[in-house]
């Protein structure tokens, strides 16, 4: 800026020395706004020398001038100006902007130097002081922190999760929309709430106890899973954050708390627990929980006197649920059994469904096996009330196995022990209850045993068959043969089929040895072209429906799984299909399917005879029965062996009889053993019979007329 000397004083309002003594820059000027004076602090400020700055313009520093906001700085509105104008002192901030360097911003405070003598027009007299203080750098910080302050303002008010600030007493002072949207508590009222009185009751005492390790320095911030009520009484569950903020002297100021809202994630990970737990079809225990809590009851009554109860339990006969009425009508049934279970059974006690129609009970503190008989009987009772379905009048019933253990034992061995007395139960005709006894665990060991044996003489062909004639009771010609199967066991000789179809059965091994059976019967058959009559093979249903009957061009279908097995054994060996015949047990049509119905048609379409044995076993309506692709029926032998004794069994074969006859159906009364069961039976109407009265099953090599004319 120019200088101008002519006005230069010498004399300063203050002496050099202390004018460059002070931190804060100084110019003293005259009347007319030129510089007289300035101090050390004052050049260094400016960026300039002292002789530059005397006898320049006073108001020549700050041109350029910008006000705090960034706006220019009026003239009129600078500090020496106004004292100037009104003789009291005035001051400003200013900012000094550069195009090569940042602002510098200057607190300029401007005081007039009144005259000694009144004389106000003395050239060349001070007339204003101006100081200035270079105040930056608590500009930039007090820049930085409103900004921070509304980094932290914009941050806390539009974070996804709730926010809040809270008191040392626990009021709300700041929340955010995020906390006021999940509690859905109005912002007025959450902050003139406490935290305290939106805790879920049972968390408050957990919550508190962390809020004073946090006061007394132990901890230095804490997280926890707590529970919020909404004013509607619905439950939030949070993941709650807290830290302690403190002010410049390290004391404890507030709570910033952080409430992340975890409802859905936890509602989620309770359906998880819950479908690892419990049964999705009925909401009991699965067999993972199950075990689980019998582990814990036998372990908890090791160590007093009472007792635990295993009830295991299975419905009877619920496959012609689900075959007849459909799967839908089967899942409510197992929903109603599994509501009668619960409601019968005392609290504390665990029901349990592990699978199809199986079901466990768990009775703890039990005093006796007397005891546990009654609450079994209890269960019993209530599941085989009758029920609705559809329509339909149903009578569920029950097997079950019973044991009763002190505490010792196994979870897994116990629940074994009343599995094996449930399947005894089962044998024993169904509808009952068996208590576990050794001997019922050696059985089974014995079962598993045959089992092993069974796979090993399937495999190495360790059968033979044995035929029992069929005859015509009124000349006694035998009109066919029942092929029965023998097993020659190394270390038990012969074994009848009593003793182990069943156990086939059971482990599904019936397919492989009726495949080795009817083989064996055909290549019988061919042996033997003139043998009288049919050859007649008993026929598991586990052997039927196991293929689709489609065909795959869609034409008219064509024999699968037996049928197409028997197809292709009788043209092998050349054998005419009308000299076979196959025999279904009653039951096994009754609970026949969709496809082992079609089965049974493919097989009599091929020319083979069907008949229903054991007729009577399972409690069918006749003309249903002979509804089914079959020619005809045997009489169970529980009637045969009754015959003429006058009462109901004779009435229901002449009955059986006389429909049969009437359809044109084929019957045979098995299991005669006397001539007055005979003559009873050809009284009643019945063309054929069979049983030891006629003679027993031989093997081949021992029979008779093999070779009589084939008709």
């Amino acid at each position: 800026m120019g200088i101008d000397k002519r006005h230069a004083t010498s004399n300063p309002p203050m002496p050099r020395g202390l004018m460059d003594a002070l931190q804060e820059g100084v110019l003293v000027a005259d009347s007319d706004g030129r510089v007289l004076d300035a101090n050390a602090a004052a050049a260094i400020i400016l960026g300039l020398n002292r002789e530059e700055l005397i006898g320049g313009q006073l108001d020549a520093p700050v041109r350029g001038a910008t006000t705090i906001d960034g706006t220019p700085f009026p003239r009129e509105d600078r500090p020496s100006v106004i004292a100037a104008r009104t003789g009291r002192p005035a001051s400003a901030v200013v900012g000094l902007r550069s195009e090569t360097s940042e602002p510098l911003w200057l607190r300029l405070s401007a005081t007039p130097v009144p005259p000694a003598d009144g004389a106000n027009d003395e050239p060349g007299r001070p007339a204003v002081i101006m100081t200035m203080v270079d105040v930056t750098a608590e500009l930039l910080r007090a820049d930085e922190l409103r900004r921070s302050e509304e980094r932290f303002r914009l941050t806390f008010e539009d974070a996804a999760i709730g926010m809040a600030i809270v008191s040392l007493d626990g009021r709300f002072l700041q929340v955010n929309q995020a906390l006021v949207q999940s509690l859905g508590i109005p912002r007025a009222e959450l902050l003139a709430l406490t935290f305290q009185e939106i805790t879920h009751p049972d968390d408050i005492d957990a919550d508190l106890e962390q809020v004073a390790l946090l006061l007394d320095g132990t901890i230095q911030g804490y997280q926890m899973d707590k529970r919020y009520m909404r004013p509607s009484g619905s439950v939030i569950r949070a993941r709650l954050t807290v830290s302690l903020a403190h002010d410049a002297t390290g004391a404890p100021l507030h709570f910033i708390s952080q409430v992340e809202d975890v409802t859905a994630v936890r509602r989620a990970q309770d359906v998880l627990e819950h479908r690892a737990l419990y049964d999705h079809l009925t909401g009991l225990a699965n067999r993972s929980l199950l075990l689980d809590r019998l582990n814990h009851a036998l372990a908890m009554h090791a160590r007093n006197d009472k007792l635990v109860a295993v009830v295991f339990a299975d419905l009877d006969h619920f496959k012609r649920i689900n075959d007849s009425l459909g799967h839908d009508a089967g899942d409510r049934m197992l929903r109603i059994v599994a509501d009668r279970m619960r409601t019968s059974v005392r609290p504390g006690d665990t029901v349990a469904r592990i699978g199809g129609d199986e079901f466990v009970v768990v009775l703890e503190q039990i005093d006796s096996a007397d005891q546990a008989g009654e609450l079994l009987q209890r269960i019993q009772t209530s599941v085989e009330l009758p029920l609705q379905l559809d329509g339909h009048l149903l009578l569920p019933a029950m097997s079950a196995g019973l044991t009763v253990d002190d505490g010792s034992g196994d979870a897994l061995r116990v629940l074994r022990d009343a599995d094996t007395a449930m399947y005894v139960a089962k044998n024993a005709g169904r509808g009952r209850w068996v208590a576990f006894r050794e001997e019922h665990r050696r059985a089974a060991i014995d079962r598993l045993s045959v089992q092993g044996d069974l796979r090993a003489a399937i495999e190495h062909g360790d059968f033979e068959l044995h035929y029992q004639p069929v005859v015509e009771l009124a000349s006694r010609d035998v009109s066919g043969y029942e092929a029965l199967v023998r097993w020659h066991h190394p270390e038990r000789g012969l074994v009848l089929p009593d003793s182990f179809i069943a156990i086939a059965d059971d482990a599904d091994l019936t397919p492989e040895l009726g495949t080795w059976v009817l083989r064996e019967a055909v290549s019988f058959l061919a042996r033997h072209p003139g043998l009288p009559g049919r050859v007649y093979v008993n026929v598991s249903p586990r052997e039927l429906g196991r293929v689709s009957l489609t065909a795959e061009d869609g034409t008219e279908p064509r024999p699968s799984g037996l049928a197409r097995l028997i197809a292709q054994t009788l043209e092998a060996q050349g054998v005419d299909p009308s000299r076979l015949g196959i025999e279904i047990a009653e039951v096994g049509v009754l609970e026949a399917t969709e496809h082992t119905r079609a089965e049974l048609a493919s097989i009599a379409r091929l020319g083979v005879t069907v008949l229903l044995d054991d007729f009577g076993t399972g409690y069918s309506a006749l003309l249903s029965a002979l509804a089914a692709p079959v020619a005809g029926l045997k009489l169970d032998r529980s009637f045969t062996a009754r015959l003429g004794e006058g009462g109901a069994a004779d009435r229901v074969s002449s009955a059986i009889a006389a429909v049969v006859a009437a359809v044109g159906g084929y019957g045979i009364a098995a299991g005669l053993e006397t001539e007055e069961q005979a003559a009873a039976a050809l009284a009643h109407g019945w063309k054929h019979g069979q049983g030891w009265l006629f003679g027993p099953p031989l093997p081949e090599g021992l029979m008779t007329r093999l070779d009589a004319p084939h008709e």
